[in-house]
């Protein structure tokens, strides 16, 4: 079958591609290597601000929300 387009190269539908023998390797380290000990202390850092921001998010939503929650309540709740 012949291809329509002049490259042969660029491969077609038709075509398989080859995938690399070799998986290419990590790359190369942009920052010089950081001890376990400081890196531990940076990540632990990082996840408690994440985890602050988080609850206070959901503090303000529940409360921006508790009106609600209360209005349903009292509509289902039968006097008596």
């Amino acid at each position: 079958m012949s291809s329509p387009y002049p490259d042969s190269g660029i491969p077609t539908l038709t075509q398989r591609a080859e995938l690399p023998t070799q998986p290419p390797g990590p790359p190369p380290a942009a920052t010089p290597e950081v001890p376990a000990p400081v890196l531990r202390a940076l990540l632990h850092a990082e996840l408690e601000q994440v985890i602050e921001q988080a609850v206070a998010d959901m503090r303000a939503r529940l409360e921006a929300e508790l009106p609600g929650i209360v209005e349903r309540v009292l509509q289902r709740t039968r006097p008596g």
